[in-house]
């Protein structure tokens, strides 16, 4: 073969990254020869990169049926083509296909160079990348260790290609939740290849970018941080060769300030990502997809859901019409845009969308996946949100059952199943079982990752939230101050986590009835979003309307309906009239309005929430009972008994529904309906009412809870006003 013939001239253009040039060159050769499989598979190879997977699939089949014919099945070209189809299946997601065609490879070279031959540990180390992508981890470690052992002996420690299989182990751990081991690898792929390559080489950019990854699942941010400006500093210098190591290294760092919750940064990087990936490869292609569902992510977090589902909806249009409807990245697809649904309140439409999700990957995977698990308790929680708790325990558990089966009992995705079943439990009113659960997770956690990682403060945080609403206030204080304690030392005083902090310690001392100091915390929230998000953000206008909720509490009318106000604004603005926030703050305003005796008022904010929230959730959700609830009172107050008693029994019948008998909620129900009977005369029911109410609440929280005083104080009121009719009647 010619010096300058093309298939010789492509190949050249291949080793120096320029694929458009290569095509055309192969293109000739083709004209030339049409049977010639060499080129026939080299472009295969081209469009695999391009992420034309189909035409990738079209041309290494011809390479295929060629080589058959020529060499029989048992040659290396052969081995070279059932190889290529078996990485192209896997990028498809047609897994089973992959494992199919890769092994057929490994057969054919076994029987052509023996176990102790480099091919053999390339097919090992493919097979090994197949079953991880399967979620298969013990065998993925298997077959890569098989790679790793053969590569040892052949070329030593110090070897490029012992330098991948550590890398791809550190990655399979990873996936096991073996942060420590995963590092581990990471750091050994490293110093063969510092050793090997110097410091400024695109494989050592690898290395810390893979550590980076590993360090921002750790939660050692600033470790991540270091590690990827590391990576992009390298790739920088050889951006001419390969442009899209760098667009890795920017979208790396986007994701790392996102963590930090540096959101504007974190959009500008993916930004700089999708540039240079849209320059690289056009819209169509798998990293471009996967750069606007992150930036999608971002602006999930930003509370910019319109900008979200934009994003999102690009990404599933990409992945659709590279990979066809059945495919897990449009699976993933479909569950982040059932998420920001699920944001926007929109129930119907995130459940359809995350359902759609699971359908694909259980058709591909089965039911015991990792990621069938995370869609299984991503729809337990979209039915938690529903208010649907029996079909969100449901979920949640099957979530449970296949992480055990996956990870054993002591894994960090176990311990999210866990921490989402303890959250139903809470809103079950089972808080008994939610503190267990909220326990096993912290524990759990505690174990894989030490004090200070987010999860153990996520941990923490949950749990302060399930001991405050069962009246163990000091012990909630103790287990948010946690929290507090470890997201300042892991994100510094000025992140959004800090002000999650700050705004449960100040609902917990509202509780306490220490409402200055609910007040001050309240407002270091609300100080600390306004900073981070502008005015205009959902964080923020919930700062504002729990303010407007003390400063109710404190009689300070004036001060609470202006701070109401401005959440009502900023949610009307976001989210328009139908979304839950502004049912909460249409609540709120009628209870202020009620404070100041303004009945007609608070009727009609109280309307107003109770519309949204039945066209929300429907007529049967725990939200809707409390609008009744609160309906009920203004109309007590109004001296419209008739009309109060019948919204009463309509919250207490929904929560029955939803809670069962032993739930707090329903002591409330018992205990308000008691009070509109005894303001009604009807001395009888009042009684059994207000009996109900004690007995429950102090079945579910015991002597000397501030409710069961409450309702102690309630009944003796009730006692002394029937003491005190019988004594005049005489």
């Amino acid at each position: 073969m010619e010096d300058n013939s093309p298939t010789t001239q492509g190949h050249i253009c291949r080793r120096i990254f320029q694929n458009r040039k290569a095509e055309k060159w192969y293109y000739r050769a083709i004209k030339a020869n049409s049977h010639n499989s060499e080129v026939l598979n080299a472009l295969g190879v081209i469009y695999k990169e391009q992420g034309n997977l189909n035409r990738a699939i079209k041309y290494i089949r011809k390479a295929l049926t060629i080589d058959l014919e020529l060499f029989g099945e048992e040659h290396p070209r052969v081995a070279r083509d059932y190889n290529n189809l078996g990485q192209i299946y896997q990028e498809q997601g047609n897994l089973g296909s992959a494992i199919k065609h890769s092994k057929k490879a490994l057969n054919i070279d076994l029987k052509l160079f023996g176990e102790t031959h480099h091919k053999m540990a390339i097919r090992y180390s493919t097979l090994g990348t197949v079953y991880h992508k399967q979620g298969n981890l013990d065998r993925a470690i298997e077959y890569i260790r098989k790679a790793l052992t053969i590569e040892r002996e052949l070329f030593g420690e110090n070897h490029h290609t012992v330098a991948i299989d550590y890398n791809n182990l550190g990655q399979v751990y990873h996936d096991q939740g073996n942060l420590d081991k995963a590092a581990d690898y990471s750091n050994k792929a490293l110093i063969i290849n510092l050793k090997l390559f110097g410091e400024n080489h695109p494989k050592v950019a690898r290395n810390y970018n893979n550590l980076g990854q590993f360090y921002l699942e750790q939660g050692a941010l600033d470790k991540a941080l270091q590690c990827s400006k590391k990576a992009l500093n390298i790739d920088f210098k050889f951006v001419g060769e390969n442009p899209s190591a760098v667009a890795r290294d920017y979208n790396n760092l986007g994701l790392i300030y996102q963590e930090q919750r540096n959101l504007d940064r974190a959009i500008k990087y993916i930004h700089k990502a999708l540039t240079i990936d849209l320059k690289l490869f056009g819209v169509n292609h798998p990293t471009v997809a996967i750069r606007y569902s992150n930036l999608a992510a971002i602006y999930h977090d930003q509370g910019s859901l319109d900008k979200a589902e934009e994003c999102s909806n690009k990404a599933l249009d990409i992945d659709l019409k590279l990979f066809g409807k059945n495919h897990p990245l449009v699976a993933i697809d479909y569950s982040n845009l059932g998420a920001i649904y699920q944001a926007q309140l929109n129930l119907d439409k995130a459940a359809e969308y995350s359902t759609k999700a699971l359908a694909i990957d259980l058709k591909r995977f089965g039911e015991n996946h990792p990621t069938v698990a995370r869609y299984y308790s991503n729809l337990g929680a979209l039915y938690r949100d529903q208010g649907n708790l029996n079909k969100a325990e449901k979920y949640s558990n099957k979530a449970l059952a296949i992480g055990f089966k996956l990870f054993g009992e002591n894994h960090p995705k176990v311990a999210s199943d866990y921490g989402n079943l303890g959250a139903i439990y809470q809103a079950q009113g089972h808080l008994d079982k939610a503190a267990d659960y909220g326990n096993k997770a912290l524990a759990i956690n505690l174990n894989h990752f030490g004090e200070n990682h987010p999860k153990v403060a996520s941990d923490y945080n949950n749990l302060g939230q399930i001991y405050k609403e069962q009246g163990h206030l000091d012990k909630a204080a103790e287990y948010s101050n946690k929290a507090l304690t470890i997201s300042v030392k892991l994100f510094g005083e000025n992140h959004s986590q800090v002000a999650t902090n700050y705004n449960n310690l100040g609902a917990i001392y509202q509780e306490q009835s220490n409402l200055d100091k609910a007040a001050e915390y309240f407002n270091k929230a609300l100080a600390l979003n306004l900073k981070l998000f502008g005015e205009n953000h959902s964080m923020v206008a919930t700062n504002y309307s729990n303010l407007g909720a003390i400063y109710k509490e404190q009689g300070y009318l004036d001060k609470a309906k202006e701070y109401l106000s401005k959440a009502l604004a900023i949610n009307l603005k976001l989210f328009g009239e139908n979304h839950s926030n502004i049912a909460i703050i249409y609540n709120n305003l009628g209870q202020t309005c009620k404070g100041r005796g303004n009945l007609d008022k608070a009727a009609e904010y109280s309307n107003k929430a109770l519309t949204i929230s039945v066209k929300l959730f429907g007529e049967n959700h725990p939200r809707v009972a409390r609008d009744y609830n609160n309906l009920g009172q203004i109309y007590q107050d109004q001296g419209n008994l008739g009309k109060a008693t019948e919204y009463l029994k309509k919250a207490l019948a929904i929560n029955l529904k939803h809670f069962g008998e032993n739930h707090s909620t329903l002591a409330i129900c018992y205990s308000n309906l008691g009070e509109a009977y005894q303001q009604q005369g009807n001395f009888n029911k009042a009684f059994k009412h207000m009996s109900k109410a004690l007995e429950l609440s102090y079945r579910l929280y015991g002597r000397g809870h501030p409710t069961v005083t409450t309702f102690c104080n309630n009944l003796l009121g009730l006692f002394l006003e029937v003491y005190l009719t019988h004594a005049r009647q005489k």
